[in-house]
């Protein structure tokens, strides 16, 4: 090739490649922004919960208190300790600016779910045969709550962890079969086997309910993570296996009384389920008893409070069925109440509004700039609405009642407070791991700085 040629092609390749020479670029500056249409939306649900909430619990604050707001002034003091944790995730990411590492994350969090659930088990308050609770200068504390959150993060760090140092050319075995083992246990095993242990020891309190939306939490950070499907297959399999072969072990080897205790024990500790698949399935007798009207008011009452409040409602405030005929309506059974008040056309608004800020939500999980953002979002994202589908689904009568409350609505102080840190930290996904955060993504910054080097090499070819 002649000189001439040489010196255009050089020339050619610079003009195309304008950022040649990173280095003579001034850096530019990663603007982390707060996700306000997301932290308006979470203000918008807030209030219309503290609103629902007074016009349900206002009766009842006022026969036990003599205060009709009483459950709102409560409810508002765990909604600012939970805006404010919030907001301090939003600004504080714990990856970047606590932890550094994804592995200290992943043991912090996770060791911290598995003390919760085994010290609530042993010497946590009991109440109606469960024992979920602590009392914390006067406020009850309910850990399972936290255990959520501390369960997706752990997972997340962990997956992030384990692709970062197989990017590193760790975790390789000799073998295909070798590889294939290795990639089962150490993407799929170890992390679902670690929430399984925390799930046992939170369904032994018995928190049958909790212990379900713990594993579809986790069902769902899994599917984020991209695990190979070749692993869940082998990994469900193996753990099925040894599920079965403990199983039969521990009933060929325990005596006939001992099996009998546990069996007593297990019927017991578990027997309102048993009552509540009874009357979602219309049975008249559960075991050896006979249903009666009394286990079955609670159900009715808020059915036909649905019913009462045709296409408008009756009126907001106005609710009938809030005077002592469904108990407890501002936990469990708050929707039916509401519905009643605003009918059909209220009942629709607020499924319209979890429904906007599920999108929201599912926005920041569509652009998370790696995994441990995206399984982070996910399964926070999957604690506020799985707890939303399941309370409206059992006031609807679609499943059997569960004792979940309604997200934001409903009162309940732990649930409130954790409920808004799951949402905190998606606030902090969107701020810190999230591709809309910056002018520019790291990973093009990164592609933008190979192309450069590999336009030099060519460059430096030509001229040679």
């Amino acid at each position: 090739m002649s000189d001439i040629g040489s010196e255009a092609k050089i020339e050619q390749l610079i003009a195309s490649h304008p950022s040649h020479g990173l280095e003579n670029r001034p850096p530019r500056k990663i603007v982390q922004r707060t996700n306000l249409p997301l932290f308006i939306m979470l203000i918008i649900v807030l209030c219309i919960g503290l609103i629902i909430l007074y016009s349900v619990s206002s009766p009842i604050g006022y026969a036990e208190e003599a205060d009709s707001l009483f459950y709102v002034k409560k409810q508002l003091r765990f909604t600012a300790i939970g805006l404010g944790l919030a907001l301090f995730l939003n600004f504080v990411d714990p990856i970047k600016l606590l932890f550094k590492r994804y592995l200290m994350l992943c043991l912090a969090s996770g060791g911290l779910a598995l003390v919760l659930a085994a010290v609530t088990l042993v010497a946590g308050r009991q109440y109606n045969g469960a024992r979920r609770w602590f009392m914390i200068a006067g406020f009850q504390f309910q850990p399972s709550e936290l255990i959520k959150v501390l369960l997706v993060v752990s997972f997340a760090a962990y997956r992030q962890y384990i692709i970062d140092i197989r990017k590193k050319g760790k975790l390789k075995a000799k073998s295909k079969r070798g590889q294939i083992f290795m990639d089962t246990m150490f993407d799929f095993i170890v992390p679902i086997m670690g929430a399984v242990v925390v799930d046992i020891l939170i369904l032994a309190e018995p928190h049958g309910s909790c212990a379900m939306i713990i594993a579809g939490v986790i069902a769902i950070c899994a599917l984020t993570s991209g695990i190979n499907h070749r692993s869940w297959l082998i990994g469900i399999g193996i753990m099925l296996g040894v599920a079965v072969i403990f199983g039969a072990s521990a009933y060929a080897i325990m005596p006939e009384e001992t099996f009998t205790k546990v069996e007593e024990k297990v019927m017991g500790n578990f027997s309102h389920v048993f009552k509540r698949l009874a009357i979602f399935n219309q049975d008249e007798t559960v075991g050896d008893k006979t249903l009666t009207k009394d286990d079955t008011r609670q159900i009715d009452n808020a059915h036909y409070a649905l019913g009462s409040g045709g296409l408008w409602g009756v009126g907001l405030g106005e609710s009938r069925s809030k005077y002592n005929y469904i108990s407890e309506a501002q936990n469990d059974y708050i929707y039916s109440v509401f519905v009643e008040e605003t009918g059909f056309v209220g009942g629709m608004f607020l499924i319209i509004v979890y429904m906007i800020f599920l999108a929201m939500c599912m926005s920041v999980i569509w652009h998370a700039r790696n995994v441990y953002y995206r399984v982070v979002a996910s399964g926070c994202t999957a604690i506020v609405f799985i707890e939303a589908f399941l309370n409206i689904a059992v006031e609807l009568q679609i499943t059997p009642s569960t004792g979940v409350t309604l997200p934001f609505v409903s009162y309940g102080g732990s649930a409130q407070i954790f409920l808004l840190v799951a949402v905190g930290f998606i606030l902090g996904c969107s701020r810190y791991g999230s591709y809309l955060s910056s002018e520019e993504p790291e990973e093009d910054l990164a592609a933008e700085s190979a192309e450069t080097a590999e336009t030099s090499q060519v460059a430096e070819g030509v001229t040679e």
